[in-house]
């Protein structure tokens, strides 16, 4: 027996989730020594509290790999701006958020919107949030990954088995995983059409027992 993983419907579904370990208390994302010397390197829209020094946060070592723990304060601000946005006033501007862990600062995606910026930097207080634009609201991305997932059983009958359906993290399209790669984009833009971009990638099914 296979189930699908909707990446889409558990992003809405969770309030403190971006897909990717995003908002959680603890980051739970891996990073190497090389990665956390080398952060990377962001456009200068952001947040006023990343005009102000902070010290690092302290790395947690388990089993041979360095995490970090988002800081209480940043975990708190993106949750707020994650309820406004998500079904909420600004549900047509804003496409994810990304926590950068080894630095306690995030990525906020989001089309555009003046409006929007000085919203996140009113609740940010003095934590750091970087802006990146996105070509799509999360809104829009999640409602095409859902039409994907919702189409299952019609791409089974055609010889297409869809194992996973998701936003991109950045904002930039959809991702949908499947067991056979060939010639399946081509299918999906046939009948979801190109408005939004669609990524196809090589997933296995998961077997549940």
């Amino acid at each position: 027996m296979t189930r699908i993983h909707t990446r889409a419907r558990l992003r809405v579904a969770l309030p403190a989730l971006a897909l990717l370990g995003i908002l959680a208390g603890c980051a739970g994302q891996e990073k190497d020594a090389q990665e956390a010397a080398a952060p990377p390197r962001f456009p200068s829209a952001q947040t006023p509290g990343c005009d102000s020094p902070r010290p690092a946060p302290s790395p947690i070592e388990t089993a041979g790999s360095t995490m970090y723990s988002t800081p209480t304060e940043l975990d708190a601000a993106l949750g707020v701006v994650q309820r406004e946005s998500e079904g909420g006033r600004f549900a047509d501007v804003f496409g994810g958020v990304e926590v950068v862990p080894e630095k306690g600062e995030a990525i906020i995606y989001r089309v555009p919107s003046a409006d929007f910026d000085a919203y996140v930097a009113s609740v940010a207080g003095q934590e750091c949030i970087h802006f990146r634009d996105a070509l799509y609201s999360l809104a829009s991305l999640v409602k095409l990954s859902n039409r994907i997932s919702d189409d299952v059983k019609y791409w089974h009958g055609k010889g297409v088995e869809i194992n996973m359906t998701g936003p991109l993290p950045d904002a930039s399209g959809v991702q949908v995983g499947v067991s056979k790669v060939d010639g399946v984009r081509e299918k999906l833009v046939a009948r979801y059409g190109a408005a939004i971009p669609i990524t196809v990638v090589k997933e296995d099914a998961v077997l549940t027992w």
